[in-house]
């Protein structure tokens, strides 16, 4: 009863990170500091590292890209001693989570809203 509810929170805990991200759906990208900040204001916070397990989900998945330090042409492993390389740094809604969140695609087991 407990993991069944607990997968519910991180579904919904994913549905949560698809609208933040529609709510900036004209940007090129989206740090995740900000949307940390604007899921807090939600009534919805994440762990860091939860927040970076679940965009890494929703990039597999289609809904969201994602980019990660290593990945950003001004990461250098010298200036910035606390970023892992693997940290994902920004994301941007695609269109598949649109269609997600719009209801025109097949409902995703893993995504609530």
């Amino acid at each position: 009863m407990i993991k069944d509810m607990e997968a519910a929170r991180h579904n919904e805990e994913r549905g949560a990170i698809l609208y933040a991200l529609r709510q900036e759906v004209g940007a090129e990208m989206t740090s995740v500091r900000t949307l940390a900040m604007a899921l807090n204001l939600a009534g919805m916070p994440m762990t860091h590292s939860g927040l970076q397990f679940s965009l890494g989900l929703l990039a597999d998945a289609g809904y969201v890209k994602i980019w990660r330090a290593r990945d950003v042409g001004a990461w250098r492993k010298d200036r910035l001693n606390d970023v892992r390389p693997e940290a994902i740094l920004f994301a941007r809604l695609l269109p598949q989570g649109l269609a997600l969140i719009d209801g025109k695609s097949e409902p995703d087991p893993n995504v609530s809203f």
